[in-house]
Parts: structure tokens; C-alpha cells; sequence
């Protein structure tokens, strides 16, 4: 599947990294990449209601949290093709379960991700 891959994290180190790992895989070439899930929220309105959108999302961030632009996209009037992979440094056992409860999320990986992890992602994507 053609995804459009954005990731979206305050760190901008990690967000320099995810991204080079995501192109050194071949899961995507330019994958966007945000510092606020306000700004990612901006970008999905571009985003033709047909291309999918694979999202690396870390949880804590400033202003809208990870969990806050979940709740947006899991909204019945949010018409968008997007699966989440939750990005994150928390080792808290209920944000693991947390993100059980959202049906968009189809991994959950503590930052920062490997290769490893992505290259088996991709497999499970194609």
C-alpha cells in the first residue's frame, strides 16, 4: 500500500531519526514531519480522503498530546485512511492499554525505534 508517512514528535532529534530510519527501510522516501499534533492535524486536511496515512505518533507532547489528536481521528466525521503506530519513551504499563482502546493503532514502540522495527512493520504493511 502507497502511504502517505508522517511522523509527529516535539523532539526534533527524534523526529531527524525516525525519519532517516523510515527512508533507510524504504517505508517511504520524504516521510512529512511535524513537531505539534496541531501542525499534523493542518497537513491531514491536504490529504485526499482516499490516500492512506500511516502516523508515528509519540504520546507526550505540548499543547495537544498524542492522546488528544487520537481522540480527533477516531471522531466519526474524521474521514481519513490513517493507522497509528504509538511512538514513545513511556514504559507505563496503562498507556499500553490505553492504546488498546483506540482501533487505529496497529503498533505500539518505545522510542527511539529501530530499523529492526521498521523493517518488520514493512513487512506487515505490504
Amino acid at each position: 500500500m502507497n502511504y502517505n508517512v508522517v511522523v509527529v514528535d516535539d523532539d526534533e532529534i527524534v523526529l531527524f531519526l525516525h525519519s532517516k530510519i523510515i527512508q533507510a527501510v524504504g517505508l517511504h522516501e520524504s516521510p512529512k514531519t511535524f513537531n505539534s499534533a496541531l501542525k499534523a492535524l493542518e497537513f491531514f486536511k491536504s490529504v485526499p480522503d482516499d490516500t492512506p496515512i500511516l502516523l508515528f505518533l509519540d504520546i507526550n507532547m505540548p499543547v495537544m498530546d498524542g492522546w488528544g489528536l487520537l481522540d480527533i481521528i477516531h471522531q466519526e466525521d474524521f474521514d481519513k485512511k490513517i493507522e497509528v503506530v504509538m511512538v514513545t519513551s513511556s514504559v507505563d504499563q496503562g498507556d499500553k492499554d490505553k492504546a488498546e482502546s483506540y482501533s487505529k493503532i496497529i503498533e505500539f514502540v518505545e522510542k527511539p525505534f529501530s530499523r529492526t522495527n521498521m523493517e518488520t512493520l514493512k513487512l506487515r504493511l505490504l
